[in-house]
């Protein structure tokens, strides 16, 4: 497991030392690094076992060289050092050259390949804020299910259900969220679903000889007959964004690890809430989560799930990004104790609507002066 990070000289970071717990929370303003936190993990990524950095990839594009060094940069080297719970640390160093309008990256020091941790194996996924979305086929592919790779917009979540969906969930210790709902993939994901879009189902099919696979849902409803099946195209974003991020979550063994852009795009707030909730479960089983989010309601769900007892307060650990006064990034770290509650609230940090209801209290408090005075 990851356990701690440290960047030099990386986009917007020139020195940044970031702690990482089983289920790690980024959220901030925009434009504080956030993205480039996970970005840095993912260069890490798709540049195992090339001589160069990969600046270019699969995962994750950090554009050229001049992109990805730190303007304010006192020095011309640029730094990753990785701490985990199982090894010592691994450092990769590259030295920054610049020539007129050219720039590029030569590499000082890079570790040996460390198959072992997840970051750099078969045990790992990564979804993109850009999911693949509604679409009335989704492409298969035997090579990524081959990799464990559902690809970083989701677009191969309905072939991996279809290959694997049959078998038991690797992380035995993920709690299952009803028994009779089976021990299968498929089946505590099909569960999940239905806990945080009510009464979903879903159904999947592969068309092999066409390379399509495909998947309609349907809704149960309490005292109601079921409907029937909808493509996907006819029922709204947030259940094709949110199934990627929940095959993820549960399919992984322990010490995997995943990777999340703002999995509460398209979902409406319970279901955020029941989101955060499902990372918390996850997390205490032993597979890492680190997520970036704008989501109030994701934090609620992890405090709810530490207050219940289903994640402990150490497992967990969130930051928050800003700007300081001179228009520098800074980080505020709030800890949660088993109450579910944070040791101290920066501003800024999902404290929107307290700040909204207060304005909207303040102002009826001035009306109804004005109107017991008269109106003068």
């Amino acid at each position: 497991m990851i356990t701690k990070l440290y960047l030099h000289n990386f986009k917007c970071f020139q020195k940044l030392a970031l702690e990482f717990a089983p289920l790690t929370l980024l959220s901030g303003i925009n434009s504080t690094g956030k993205s480039s936190l996970l970005q840095s993990l993912l260069l890490l990524r798709q540049s195992h076992q090339h001589p160069v950095i990969r600046l270019k990839g699969e995962l994750t594009d950090a554009g050229q060289a001049y992109d990805a060094f730190c303007a304010e940069a006192e020095d011309e080297k640029m730094v990753f050092e990785l701490h985990t719970n199982d090894h010592a640390p691994l450092t990769w160093e590259y030295a920054f050259e610049s020539s007129g309008d050219k720039s590029a990256f030569v590499t000082v020091l890079m570790p040996e390949p460390t198959e072992e941790l997840a970051l750099f194996n078969h045990h790992f996924h990564y979804l993109s804020a850009d999911r693949w979305g509604p679409r009335l086929t989704t492409p298969l592919s035997d090579d990524a299910i081959r990799q464990g790779n559902l690809a970083k917009d989701g677009r191969y979540t309905i072939h991996y259900l279809i290959e694997n969906g049959n078998q038991p969930l690797q992380n035995s210790d993920i709690p299952l969220r009803e028994e009779q709902a089976g021990k299968t993939l498929l089946r505590q994901v099909q569960s999940w679903l239905g806990e945080i879009s009510p009464g979903t189902r879903i159904a999947i099919q592969a068309i092999k000889n066409a390379d399509i696979g495909t998947i309609g849902f349907s809704f149960e409803r309490e005292g109601s007959i079921d409907s029937p099946t909808f493509r996907a195209t006819h029922v709204g974003f947030g259940l094709s964004y949110t199934l990627p991020i929940i095959v993820a979550l549960l399919s992984l063994p322990k010490d995997g690890l995943v990777l999340l852009e703002n999995p509460e795009a398209h979902l409406h707030p319970k279901g955020q809430t029941q989101m955060g909730k499902l990372m918390a479960q996850v997390a205490a089983a032993g597979t890492q989560v680190i997520v970036e989010t704008h989501s109030d309601h994701i934090l609620e769900g992890i405090q709810l799930a530490v207050f219940e007892g289903q994640l402990k307060p150490e497992q967990t650990c969130f930051h928050y990004f800003d700007f300081d006064e001179q228009g520098l990034v800074k980080k505020a770290t709030p800890k949660i104790n088993e109450q579910g509650r944070l040791d101290n609230w920066p501003s800024g940090f999902f404290d929107e609507s307290i700040n909204n209801l207060a304005a909207l209290a303040s102002r009826r408090r001035r009306e109804r002066r004005k109107a017991m005075s008269g109106g003068q």
